[in-house]
């Protein structure tokens, strides 16, 4: 049993941190490579840029007043809903394509739409 589990392709769950512009507020979210990787995926299936979803997402739990206490936990939830929603696609083909370029975040005070997205360093 254990080598199902400790025998995963490593890129699954290398780190990844970017950083986002949610509310006017810059917060910096690390997530495991597959899960920006779903991400992705989930907010093209929505007709959505991966900032413009995660910002859609952070209004909308906003708008229903549910507090968030780790929006992270928050991702990787809305990522295996996904995945539930594809069980026939395999972890490792999330991988098969890179992240798009994301702008990166402005650091000058000005507000930037909700859901500005960049890679920052690890």
């Amino acid at each position: 049993m254990c080598n199902l589990y400790s025998g995963q392709d490593k890129r699954l769950y290398a780190r990844e941190k970017r950083s986002v512009r949610l509310s006017g507020f810059v917060t910096s979210i690390c997530l495991e490579r597959l899960f920006w990787r779903v991400l992705d995926e989930a907010a093209a299936s929505e007709g959505l840029s991966t900032p413009r979803f995660i910002g859609k997402l952070y209004e909308e739990m906003q708008a229903r007043e549910d507090a968030i206490s780790s929006f992270a936990s928050l991702l990787r939830v809305t990522c295996a809903i996904y995945i539930n929603r594809n069980p026939d696609k395999p972890l490792v083909s999330y991988l098969e394509r890179e992240a798009p370029a994301a702008p990166a975040v402005a650091s000058a005070p000005t507000r930037a739409p909700i859901g500005v997205l960049a890679p920052t360093a690890p």
